[in-house]
């Protein structure tokens, strides 16, 4: 089973509400990705815990082979206002 574009950034939006993400295909083979996430979730965390939230929903997808890279960036809310 692969997932798409839309099936991983509708799974990492479920990290918390008002999690917006942007996910892209690195490789065309649907199972390196890299993905832009910003998260009230990640408010007040530091950079290896937001990671680490985004890991942990991730982990069964990893272990079971169907991500096989998951490059992330990720940001509270606060951390892109001016």
């Amino acid at each position: 089973m692969l997932l798409t574009a839309d099936q991983l950034k509708s799974k990492l939006e479920t990290l918390a509400p008002g999690t917006r993400a942007e996910v892209t295909d690195l490789t065309g083979t649907q199972d390196h990705w890299q993905a832009t996430i910003i998260s009230p979730a990640f408010e007040g965390k530091m950079m290896i815990e937001q990671h680490r939230l985004v890991m942990k929903l991730m982990q069964a997808d990893i272990d079971s082979g169907v991500v096989h890279a998951l490059t992330i960036k990720t940001f509270a809310p606060s951390q892109l206002k001016a």
